[in-house]
């Protein structure tokens, strides 16, 4: 099984998703070595919205050596949250600086989005802007913990993002990403059930085999690519 833990740039703390999600609380030192990989565990790195203030510019260099080490295979968590963090002009300029990173390195960001799904449309268009205008290509974006409703991820995917859902989710949803074939992921976010256990409960949710459904939400296939030596 393969994992992907979540660093926050500014500290030590991790979370992580597991086999496609799944929150595990852990520590490991900000000076592991850059061929760091052990069992399959992978890193995704970001600065959070929430710690977007005091300075966000502060911790970029630090990102942008981390964004470049082969373990890490995404750029997250950041984003934009309207109930927590400095104001929205400033999460978006720190979110805009953590989304040229990813578009520089080739790899996808993970995106904490609350209450700002207008302002997180107003980025997307930009930074595909600004990627065709520089030669870069737009990386994908994925919304972690979604919560919303089918029309809302339909908008969210046609701009290019892809949809992952934590243990708290509108089952229409998952039954639409089920069924329209695109990629979208299963996680555990802040829960306390193994991603084995999201896993079950949405099988039998959708009324398919829990094999199926793996290989169907399977990130580490076709978006976050493990370093093999």
């Amino acid at each position: 099984m393969s994992f992907l833990l979540n660093v926050d740039v500014q500290d030590t703390g991790l979370c992580g998703l597991t086999s496609g999600g799944g929150t595990n609380g852990s520590s490991l030192p900000m000076g592991m070595p850059a061929d760091f990989s052990c069992g399959g565990v992978l890193l995704s790195v970001g600065l959070h919205p929430w710690r977007t203030e005091g300075g966000w510019e502060h911790w970029m260099p630090r990102l942008r050596e981390w964004a470049e080490r082969d373990c890490v295979v995404a750029i997250g968590e950041c984003g934009l949250d309207v109930m927590r963090g400095a104001s929205m002009d400033v999460q978006m300029e720190a979110m805009r600086a953590q989304v040229e990173i990813a578009a520089k390195v080739g790899k996808p960001v993970i995106v904490h989005c609350v209450k700002a799904m207008e302002q997180l449309m107003v980025l997307r268009k930009e930074y595909v802007v600004t990627c065709n205008s520089r030669g870069w290509k737009p990386q994908t974006w994925v919304i972690h913990g979604f919560r919303g409703k089918p029309e809302q991820a339909k908008q969210l995917m046609a701009k290019g993002m892809r949809i992952s859902l934590g243990h708290q989710y509108n089952i229409d949803t998952l039954r639409y990403l089920f069924t329209c074939g695109c990629p979208f992921y299963l996680e555990t976010d802040d829960c306390h059930l193994p991603i084995e256990e999201i896993y079950r409960q949405a099988s039998i949710r959708l009324g398919v085999d829990v094999c199926r459904l793996v290989s169907r939400c399977n990130p580490f296939v076709d978006l976050f690519r493990p370093v093999t030596s």
